[in-house]
């Protein structure tokens, strides 16, 4: 089962589910798509993503495929319980634009990548992967033989 069927499976709450206490919370079909800046240079594959509010520990980075398919999937927590301790001292949202919750991206490289030389790491609340590419391996050259087919005689 993937990620994202997990996160349907249990619920993920909606930004309005967050509101409500624990006893009215509803299941919401939503995971927030994580957004990115990928970009190449001879060497290398650089993934940006705003990772503002998740824990180190909530975030998962994969490689799979052929090397060439990435996958980030992590939790944002709204960090209400350090302005209000008491979850009755709540009040209402004048404006919500932030994304909290569950995340999820997978992001399909132009080329496969060394995962053995890959890096992860968060500064400034910026998920940064530096990926080097793979040098493509050096095959024995192959000689192919050459046939000659007869040529048939033109019919006139």
């Amino acid at each position: 089962m993937s990620f994202l069927q997990r996160l349907k499976n249990r619920g993920v709450r909606s930004d309005q589910a967050s509101l409500q206490s624990d006893s009215e919370e509803t299941a919401v079909d939503k995971v927030a798509q994580l957004h990115v800046d990928v970009y190449q240079t001879e060497h290398i594959i650089v993934i940006y993503a705003q990772a503002a509010g998740a824990d180190m520990n909530d975030i998962n980075v994969s490689i799979e495929g052929d090397a060439d398919i990435v996958l980030i999937e992590g939790r944002r927590v709204l960090p209400e319980y350090i302005v209000f301790p008491k979850k009755k001292d709540i009040g209402d949202y004048y404006a919500q634009e932030c994304i909290w919750g569950d995340f999820y991206r997978r992001i399909i490289l132009p080329e496969s990548v060394d995962i053995e030389k890959a890096e992860a790491k968060i500064k400034n609340g910026v998920l940064i992967l530096v990926l080097p590419l793979l040098k493509p391996t050096e095959k024995e050259r192959v000689r192919l033989r050459v046939k000659q087919e007869r040529q048939r005689p033109l019919r006139g």
